[in-house]
Formats: C-alpha cells, structure tokens, sequence
C-alpha cells in the first residue's frame, strides 16, 4: 500500500469506484443502470436511507412521454412556446425522442401505465399544449413509489453499490479534473474518502423544506458544485406551488385539466380574467400570480372546486394506495370530502429551478462532473406535470453514459491529495459539539426571507432588496453560530447552510433578470426584453458569488421563437 493511501485511510473508510452517482433518487438510479454497462464499479451516496430512492417516490409517477406517431418537432415547437423561448432546443429534442425508449424501459422493468379499455396509453395534455401530453402512472397516488421500486430493483440487478446516510461536504480534484469526495455518516459520524473517476450530481434541487415534497433537497450539491468550480444558472425561477391550506396532496397536474378550477371568495372562476382561453389550466405560477392579485384586490380567499370534474375523472384521481389514500381516508374522518367539500389552497414556495450549467451530454465545465435530474437546468421556471419524472429518467441516462465512458478512458486512477482529504474532514467536523443556534431556527428566518409575495410572486426591487438585507444580516450573525449536538445535526447545519446560498443565488439573479419570462415576474418589468433571452451564469470568485450572462444562441435553433405562453395570462391590474 502506498503512503498516499495510508494518509488517507488514517483519516477514515477509503472507498474507490469508477462512477460515482451523489443522489439516490429517479435521476440517480437511471444514472448508475446506464453507467454499469461500461465500467466495472458504481456507486450511488446517498444523505437519506439506502432504498428510499429520493422524492420520487412521493410523486404521482405521471411521465411526459413524446409519442412516436408526432413529429418530434412539433413537441419542442409546443415547449419552446410554453418556455417562453429560454430553452436549449438541441438538447430537449434529444430529450423528448429518449423519453419513449425511457417508457418502454419501464415497462419492461414492470411498471405500469394507465391505458384506455383497447389497450391504448392514456395520455392528458398539459397546460393547454397542442402535443406535449403526460401518461398516468399505475396505481394512482403511489405512483412515483412504484417507479423507483422497480429502479431500486434494477440497480441491484445491474451490480451497482448503493451507500447510504452519507452527507457529502467535499467535492476534490486533482488538478483541473475531479478526484472523488468527502463526507460523513450522519448517524455514527463516521468520515468517509471516495476515489472515483467520474462524478454525477443527482442532488435533486434547493429548498427551504416547506413541504413532503421537499423535505430533503437542500442545495448541498449546487454548494459542492460552486466550491469544485461548477458553474450554476436560473437561479431566479421558483416553483411556487397551489397547494391545500391544511393537508398535503399530489395531483393537480392532472386535476385541472379533468375540470378542477379555482374560485375565490365571491365563487368566481377567476382564472378566466386572467387567462380567458385555458383559466385555471395554465402553469401554477400564472395561477399563484393570480391568487396574490386577488389577495390584493380584496378577493381572497382562494378555494379549490372540482364540482366540473366527470364521475370517470374523479374515480381516475381518487387515491387508491400509498399516503395519499390514507389522507383520503383521513378527511373522511373529519367530514371532509376533497371532491364536494370546500377547501381553501393557498401559494408555496416549493424549490429553486436553477441547477447546473451543463452541455447536451450532462457535462459540466469541470472534467469529470456530470449532472442530472433536477440538479441540471432544463427551464425557467414554469412546470409540466410529468416533467420531471421524465427528465430524470433521460437526463440520468444521458450523464450515466458519458460519465462511464470518460471513467473507462482514463488509464489511471485521480489523486487525492490527503492534505486535501485532512482539511476537508476539519472543515466538516468543526461545528460539532459546539454551542450555539440549532440549525432549525436558522432555516426559519431564513424562510421569513423568501415568503413574502414582492420577493417570491409579485417580485420587486423594494421586496428583492429587503430581502437581500436580511440574507446579509442571517449569514453575518446566525450562520456563524450555527452549532450541531450531533452527526445528524451536523447534517441539519450543512442543509441550512446550502438553503442560505440558495437563497443568495436566488435573490441576486431575480435582480439582475429585469424582464418577466416563464415563472419570473417582475412588477417594474413586466413584459419579455429579448436582450435577457438567455442564461444568468453563478460561479465562484474566491468567497463571493459572480454573475454572467451567455445569450441564448437562437440563430442557431430550428424552432425560431414567435409565440409566448406568458400572453395567454393578464394582469388584473392589482397593486404589486
């Protein structure tokens, strides 16, 4: 054994791998299948326990899938308008020709896909889209948890190692190129060393754990990436969610265009002011756009009315199995009939859409790093149903194949430098035990950040502003004093920690996008300006964050952009 390795195993477990894949999730496990057929090792890391297979399993599994008897054309024509024209049109045309052989992957796998009494694919058109349609998943309501099943599955059949509970703090290269990582186990506190020779992020996005369904990301991987020299971009695109006041619940997607629409508190449809040819069928941040307007018009509440829905489409959407049945069940209970009772929704801010700036073949800037899933950028803002479940099985295809052929071209081995590995784990460790501010109440202000509708919906100079100044102040006094009373606490630090950069990231490229474009609004700017038809670049200038910007390289698509989704909605006029 060399002296190099004793150094390093002096520190802690020293693993090796040819792939590594951080992020267990959908986009994950496609990854590692697709990598194992070209080398020989592939590991997935993972914060969370071994099989838990990421938030894909507490999504409805609906998948938009292009189908073969359209002109593919036709699908990035429908996206391109529904995008606003901020897309790389190279890329999802690959990616929508890939879904269909995804599909049939998953059938094979043994998944199941709604289908119409002669056997036919049910598909829902999304967003009012001419083309771009979503299959349902089987059974309804669990989904997404059957999807990553039949992957976990998979993955164990192709070889590939799965590691669980593992915060990982360090991305280390050698050189110009990546080398492997550092982190530790968030129950024992172990701290642990991976040598690889590729490395996908397959983190999933940055939230600020509002929901179920966010629970978990945190932005550790867009932080891992910045300090590797990643470059990230559209970080000023928010999803902001309608959801139910009291109780959670999947399927909207779906639920509206079968009949559901919104209605505020004189029982107006309102969505047909906004928007009088789809109404409440547009993308969730036209309609939390208009809940915010009609809160300030004197018109709020907002509640939820699926009295329009068919007694076919009720018995398609009501929960048959998972957690969803027994929050059905649940209501029940209580009176409460999620199809005839009146119930309040209100806006959240699930995640930030930014994620890593990465080419056609999921290649970032830095050799040897790849991205998928929701941690890689495909659109600003605005959101299919169906749209990620997608992306993560072709973007995870795409980055688990070319990170293992790189792996397999080289002849040697990366080094890791252990004075490297040594300040890594110092680093890592050194808020533990120590007294101070419980992670949790970090997280809290900085949520009270984000909430207000001038800084997340109805953006503003003045909103995006106080907003900034209050970052200043939380990373100033409260990061600093952020402590950890254990391994699992320690994991807690480092989320909150990546939620504050997050958060910069955002309010710093809302500032800068003075234009409105896909879920992007800006009240002092509220119409497209094509000298913004592009990307905000982040990357890593010592301690501090730049900005650049890199046009949209148009002249060069096939699909020139010539209608905007964003005309199909109007502002109400109501003060931002």
């Amino acid at each position: 054994m060399s002296a190099v390795h004793r150094g390093l195993e002096s520190l802690g477990h020293v693993l090796h791998t040819d792939v590594l894949v951080l992020g267990g999730g959908m986009a994950g496990l496609w990854a590692s299948i697709k990598a194992r057929k070209y080398v020989d090792d592939v590991l997935i890391v993972d914060k969370g326990p071994l099989d838990w297979g990421g938030l894909g399993s507490m999504s409805g599994g609906d998948m938009d899938v292009w189908d073969p008897g359209d002109d593919v054309m036709k699908w990035v024509d429908d996206l391109v308008y529904y995008f606003d024209g901020l897309i790389e049109q190279d890329v999802i045309e690959g990616l929508m020709r890939a879904s269909y052989e995804r599909f049939l992957d998953y059938e094979e796998m043994g998944h199941k896909f709604a289908r119409t009494e002669q056997g036919t694919l049910k598909r829902v058109k999304q967003r009012g889209l001419d083309y771009v349609s979503a299959l349902l998943s089987r059974p309804f309501g669990t989904g997404g948890k059957n999807l990553v099943s039949v992957l976990v599955e998979k993955a164990s059949q192709s070889g590939v190692r799965r590691l669980g509970r593992i915060q990982v703090t360090k991305i280390i290269k050698d050189g110009d190129r990546v080398a492997g990582i550092a982190g530790f186990h968030t129950r024992s506190g172990e701290f642990y060393i991976v040598k690889a020779k590729s490395i996908i992020l397959a983190t999933g996005n940055g939230s600020w754990k509002s929901s179920y369904g966010t629970n978990t990301c945190a932005g550790e991987g867009f932080a891992l990436a910045l300090d590797a020299g990643v470059r990230l971009r559209n970080f000023e695109y928010l999803k902001v969610w309608n959801v139910p006041r009291d109780f959670g619940w999947e399927g909207q997607t779906m639920l509206l265009p079968l009949g559901g629409r919104f209605v505020n508190a004189l029982g107006e449809d309102f969505m047909k002011r906004y928007s009088p040819t789809l109404g409440a069928k547009m993308d969730p941040h036209y309609n939390t756009r208009a809940f915010a307007e009609e809160y300030l018009a004197g018109r709020g509440p907002i509640y939820f009315d699926t009295s329009a829905m068919s007694d076919e489409s009720v018995s398609l959407l009501t929960p048959t199995t998972g957690w969803m049945v027994l929050t059905h069940l649940r209501l029940k209970e209580m009176g409460i009939d999620f199809f005839k009772s009146k119930l309040e929704w209100i806006p959240q801010v699930n995640y930030a859409i930014g994620g890593v700036d990465a080419d056609i073949d999921g290649q970032s800037n830095i050799k040897g790093i790849f991205a998928a899933g929701r941690a890689r950028n495909l659109e600003p803002g605005v959101y299919l149903g169906g749209w990620a479940v997608s992306g993560c099985a072709t973007t995870g295809t795409i980055a688990g194949e070319n990170a293992a052929q790189m792996a397999a071209s080289l002849t040697h081995e990366p080094r890791i430098d252990p004075a490297l590995a040594a300040q890594a784990k110092e680093e890592a460790f050194s808020t533990l035990g120590k007294p101070g501010i419980p992670p949790k109440e970090v997280l809290n202000e900085l949520r009270e950040v984000i909430a207000p509708y001038d800084v997340c919906i109805l953006k503003s100079e003045k909103g995006l502003t106080r907003a900034q100044n209050r970052l200043k102040e939380i990373q100033e006094e409260f990061l600093p004093m952020m402590t950890a009373e254990s391994p699992h606490h320690l994991m807690k630090a480092n989320e909150v920690r990546s939620i504050a950069l997050v958060t910069e990231m955002y309010l710093g490229s809302s500032l800068r996008r003075k234009e409105t474009r896909g879920g992007h609004y800006r009240v002092e700017f509220p119409g497209r300006d094509d000298a913004y038809l592009g990307w905000f670049l982040i990357s890593k200038e010592g301690a501090k964050l730049a900005w650049n910007f890199r046009p949209a390289p148009v002249d060069t698509y096939k699909v020139h952009p010539y209608r905007y989704y964003m005309d199909l909605f109007q502002s109400s006029g109501a003060p931002g």
